[in-house]
């Protein structure tokens, strides 16, 4: 059984498709746990369509990284799955991730997007946004794209992982004020603990990209939080943000600020 755990913010289309996938494409019983980054009152139609979802509604806006933490400290499963709202799940997710998640480790979930990216996820284009997207067509080609492999080339959104390992760095660092840059400090924190890293391609989520931060309710604020966030890294880590071998954050073989990775 997993964890999975949905944080939102003024994006209701998004997470209705996201919902409506996660439910109908599990095998199993399913926490499955949403938490509503303030104004709660706009997600609440498609929160009520889904009678088994469990609701944490902040009355503020409190930032991603405070959504995940809470979301994670009230799982109720030892391994946990890490998504934004703008995925859409693919048929059998649950089962696919308990087969490959090893203990010690993070696994990144392939996905697909409607134009390439620096990520190297494979291109399909199903729309942009909830009201074009061929949820029918996408179930039905994602099955054809799977392959028996894994790559090392993890460390992205969508992950799954063991509940202690989150709790053991802390979580998402609240000092970034920014939804950017944070996934690549609290990567490197794991990385730094010793966890493995790697991406499955027996299973596919689809993004949207960019549907929950800069093309959301609020893009002009978010925009202009990741230059800051960036600033944040660099004061902290002593380097800037950017990828390095395996389309990793994570350095090899440096000392930086009396950190040897």
């Amino acid at each position: 059984m997993l964890s999975l755990i949905i944080p939102t913010y003024r994006n209701p289309e998004c997470l209705d498709i996201c919902l409506r996938s996660a439910f109908e494409g599990q095998a199993n019983d399913n926490q499955i746990l949403v938490v509503v980054d303030g104004f709660y009152e706009e997600s609440l139609e498609v929160l009520g369509k889904y009678p088994k979802v469990q609701v944490l509604p902040f009355e503020d806006n409190k930032g991603m990284q405070m959504a995940l933490n809470v979301g994670v400290m009230n799982a109720t499963n030892e391994r946990i799955v890490i998504i934004n709202d703008d995925n859409v799940l693919c048929k059998d997710w649950d089962t696919i991730i308990e087969e490959d998640l090893k203990e010690g480790s993070i696994l990144t979930i392939n996905q697909i997007e409607p134009y390439a990216g620096i990520f190297n996820f494979p291109v399909g284009h199903f729309g942009t946004s909830p009201k074009e997207f061929k949820y029918e067509e996408f179930l039905k080609y994602e099955p054809t794209i799977r392959e028996n492999k894994f790559t090392p080339d993890g460390g992205i959104f969508p992950f799954a992982m063991w509940k202690k390992d989150y709790m053991i760095v802390g979580g998402f660092d609240t000092l970034y004020q920014s939804p950017f840059i944070c996934d690549w400090d609290f990567f490197l924190k794991l990385d730094l603990n010793g966890l493995d890293f790697y991406r499955t391609h027996r299973a596919h989520f689809y993004h949207f990209v960019s549907m929950a931060t800069k093309k959301g309710a609020n893009k002009e604020e978010m925009i202009a939080s990741e230059n800051p966030a960036a600033q944040t890294f660099i004061y902290k880590w002593g380097m800037s943000p950017q990828l390095f071998i395996n389309n990793s954050h994570r350095p090899k073989g440096r000392e930086i600020k009396g950190i040897k990775f």
